[in-house]
């Protein structure tokens, strides 16, 4: 299958210098990198895009394209970066394609079809050139960046500065010296919430977590393929995973867009469901210790 959105025509390409990830790219392009005086242009390629803030578009001069734009992406993605913006519509990626998978690869996506994990208006990147040759799930993101970067924003990163505080404050305040006169009943069930947090300490960060995500795919790897499950992967606006979980086949899941918007995947995350991302674990470059 070729890349497509499932139901509608394919987007036209939008002019170079107009994605958040070009302006940001042409307006950081000479700024050195303290970390790596020596840095190569595709080294540079890869680690700038998670940070594309800049909001004014440049006119890009030909070199510019040739040498800076041009690069960050296999030419027949650029439609698609300017069509993502992640709150409306889903994302499958396939990223096996060994010829004895064929069958269950079909199968698969035929199902898709009936459950609409990606629904009608849901982009797909089914391409052996471009996302063939054992690529893993990381560096399938950095071919499409702009999955991410088109939806950083000032917004966002004040949401979760505010339920990071929230989360903290509720953490300190969580004794149980208050919940004396509650039933056996809740008293119970707050106790094994607490004996549960106890022993995964970080799912207490569940809400800060979930609003760390700016998006998420659907990834059809051999595991799924195998009969294991698509997995289904949260990202930030830095391209790090916040969660990710193999898909049951109990409907949880079905017609996820409208899911996906209403906000429901972040139970998920509450209750720990899945793994965690290394960047949220201690230590981590979102994880704890914690300051307000």
């Amino acid at each position: 299958m070729p890349l497509r959105i499932i139901e509608n025509d394919s987007p036209e390409p939008v002019p170079w210098g107009a994605l958040s990830l070009d302006i940001y790219l042409l307006s950081e392009w000479e700024t050195p990198n303290p970390a790596q005086p020596t840095e190569s242009p595709s080294d540079r390629r890869r680690r700038l895009p998670y940070n594309a803030r800049t909001e004014t578009p440049p006119t890009p001069t030909e070199a510019q394209i040739a040498e800076i734009l041009f690069p960050v992406r296999p030419t027949a993605l650029r439609p698609y970066a300017g069509y993502t913006t992640c709150l409306e519509e889903g994302l499958w990626i396939r990223l096996c394609y060994k010829k004895e998978k064929e069958e269950a690869h079909e199968a698969l996506w035929s199902y898709n079809e009936d459950v609409a994990y990606v629904g009608p208006e849901g982009v797909v990147l089914d391409d052996e050139e471009i996302f063939g040759g054992g690529l893993d799930v990381a560096a399938a993101l950095e071919l499409f960046p702009e999955r991410v970067t088109n939806e950083g924003s000032t917004g966002h990163i004040k949401l979760r500065e505010e339920t990071l505080r929230e989360v903290l404050g509720y953490v300190e305040d969580d004794t149980g010296s208050s919940e004396e006169d509650y039933s056996d009943e809740i008293k119970e069930m707050l106790a094994q919430m607490r004996a549960t947090r106890a022993a995964n300490p970080l799912l207490k960060y569940g809400l800060y977590h979930a609003a760390c995500v700016v998006t998420h795919a659907f990834v059809e790897d051999e595991v799924a393929l195998d009969g294991g499950g698509l997995l289904h992967v949260f990202w930030d606006d830095c391209g790090n995973v916040v969660r990710q979980w193999r898909v049951e086949d109990d409907g949880v899941e079905d017609n996820f867009d409208g899911a996906w918007v209403e906000g429901a995947w972040k139970e998920n995350f509450i209750n720990g469901i899945g793994e965690l991302g290394p960047a949220y674990h201690e230590g981590g470059m979102r994880g704890p210790p914690y300051s307000t």
